[in-house]
């Protein structure tokens, strides 16, 4: 009888001492198996923006501008409060890039969109700087700057640089999905005021009247 009580003890004993370990085990590396069977999530955002970057600029004098961003609005967009359909949008789809930069007596312009065909060039007065950096002040885009964010969904497409001659700057950077955009930007706001300024230099080359 002794001997069949210390085999029931032993075989007891060892049974406690592997759920024990079994249970810290689990107790550590909660979620272990999973954690590594996993990818990063779709659509995760990563946010690299600067919190402290000024979101108010003294200076009115822009001596350079550039913008980047994707314009594949695939449903239609709102002008003026009215929904405006893909069919009668006005610029073509793609990825653009705008630049306005300061010389001694004017301003040069580039306007490029690939996907459009699209590649220009052109000389406006300097006042055309005060109306855009009126453009910056109305749509309070000095409070753009500093945001950085990212993710892995496609589609958005954003960078911004404003220098200034007191040396402030505003920039702005947005990859990946909507989300990563920021709240009070549009990119109508710049397809319609370097549109204007290719008219008035008489080279735009895209019928949207």
């Amino acid at each position: 009888m002794g001997d069949i009580l210390r085999s029931v003890a032993w075989h007891v004993a060892t049974w406690l001492v592997c759920v024990l370990i079994g249970g810290c085990m689990t107790t550590i590396f909660p979620g272990a198996d999973e954690a590594l069977a996993e990818d990063w999530p779709d659509g995760a955002c990563e946010d690299t923006s600067r919190r402290d970057a000024p979101k108010t600029i003294v200076s009115k004098d822009i001596l350079t501008f550039s913008v980047h961003f994707a314009w594949n609005d695939e449903v239609g967009h709102s002008q003026n409060g009215i929904f405006v359909p893909d069919a009668w949008q006005p610029y073509p789809q793609g990825i653009w890039f705008m630049s306005l930069e300061k010389r001694k007596h004017s301003a040069v312009f580039t306007i490029r969109c690939d996907e459009g065909n699209l590649q220009i060039a052109g000389e406006v007065p300097l006042a055309e700087l005060t109306a855009l950096q009126k453009l910056l002040e109305e749509h309070h885009l000095a409070k753009l700057n500093g945001h950085s964010k990212r993710d892995s969904a496609l589609g958005e497409v954003l960078d911004l640089v404003v220098v200034y001659a007191s040396g402030e700057r505003i920039t702005a950077h947005a990859s990946g999905g909507s989300a990563t955009m920021p709240e009070n930007w549009s990119a109508l706001w710049f397809l319609d005021f370097f549109a204007g300024l290719a008219k008035s230099a008489g080279i735009w080359p895209i019928a949207n009247e």
